[in-house]
């Protein structure tokens, strides 16, 4: 070999030493790396295909975009979080993962949920997206965070997020990943069942309305809003509402204060007071064909999991609320029916 000839194979090595070094190379050996390793649940897909679907994103915790949301409140709150959170991967194909702490809560009444769990090496380092973030009012924090106005970076969803319009889109396939357990089916058309023998009526064909009255805290609490619970005119006017529309409606009433219920409607022989814990209260209710509504989460996913007419009170709230008629009609809850107390 002649000197010239070495001396172009040594430029040659050494460019491509160089090369090696550079960030080209390391980004190409980067995007290797993160094609060969497990992956995260982006939550793009139904929950029929969501594992498939996820297979693009790493399961170790890396310096990326990632969401989550930790398990704060009750059922319905909880419920709030995952389907935002959930919507949030579906809307911006942003990847998330399920909070130990929500699995814990939610797993054993909804046993489809399909969003991979959040591994143990990624318990640290988020940054909580809520009210104490600095970040202007006018702007949506979630999305802004989604689409990568914030940076990359392990975000936790705050402030029990029930963001409507980020999820109801989807809602076909939100309703599969909230579905009840089999337990808790069979118990709530246990319920149906038993009480639609119990009817004194000739006719085969039973609308069941399911009615949730929230009281205790809220009565309370819903004053923040510069607004008061429903009165028992607006469920009396709901109830009617229902007789004028099917002939032989039952009303199956569940509600935080099961007494104020039995005394109240008391002589309403079209009405039973179910009494059950929280899980299967909501999943009697969810089985009925049509609903009446309170306030609060718990009351709005009693409504939206069954699948029918949702009847809620018309009322103004001083600050931005979850069943606020405004809110409603942004949200697209066109099967939403507001009425006056």
């Amino acid at each position: 070999m002649s000197r010239r000839r070495i001396f172009v194979f040594f430029l040659l090595v050494l460019n491509l030493y160089f090369l090696y070094k550079s960030d080209v190379l390391m980004k190409i050996r980067e995007k290797h790396a993160l094609s060969t390793s497990p992956s995260l649940s982006s939550s793009s897909s139904s929950s029929s295909s969501s594992s498939s679907s996820s297979s693009s994103a790493p399961r170790q915790c890396t310096p990326r975009l990632l969401f989550t949301s930790s398990s704060i409140g009750r059922l319905g709150n909880i419920m709030g979080e995952y389907a935002t959170l959930w919507g949030l991967g579906r809307a911006f194909n942003v990847s998330v993962l399920l909070h130990p702490d929500m699995e814990g809560k939610l797993l054993k009444i909804f046993p489809y949920l399909s969003m991979d769990r959040l591994p143990a090496s990624c318990k640290r380092g988020w940054t909580t997206l809520d009210k104490t973030y600095k970040f202007p009012k006018n702007q949506s924090l979630f999305e802004s965070a989604a689409v990568g106005l914030l940076g990359p970076g392990k975000f936790m969803l705050g402030d029990n997020p029930v963001k409507v319009h980020l999820f109801h889109p989807f809602r076909e396939d939100l309703i599969r990943e909230l579905t009840f357990s089999p337990s808790l089916r069979k118990q709530a058309n246990d319920i149906l069942t038993h009480v639609k023998r119990k009817v004194k009526t000739k006719s085969p064909e039973i609308t069941f309305v399911g009615v949730h009255i929230r009281r205790t805290d809220y009565i309370k609490y819903i004053k923040k809003y510069n607004t008061t619970i429903p009165s028992q005119a607006y469920y009396v006017r709901a109830m009617k509402y229902y007789r004028e529309k099917y002939s032989h409606p039952v009303f199956i009433m569940a509600s935080d204060d099961p007494k104020y219920c039995k005394k109240a409607f008391k002589t309403f022989k079209d009405v039973v007071v179910i009494q059950g814990n929280r899980e299967l209260d909501m999943a009697t209710l969810a089985a009925c064909n049509h609903s009446i509504i309170s306030v609060g989460s718990f009351s709005f996913w009693t409504g939206y999991l069954s699948g029918g007419e949702v009847v809620y009170p018309n009322k103004s709230y001083s600050l931005k609320y979850l069943l606020s008629p405004e809110y409603v009609r942004k949200s697209h809850l066109d099967f939403f029916t507001p009425l006056d107390e």
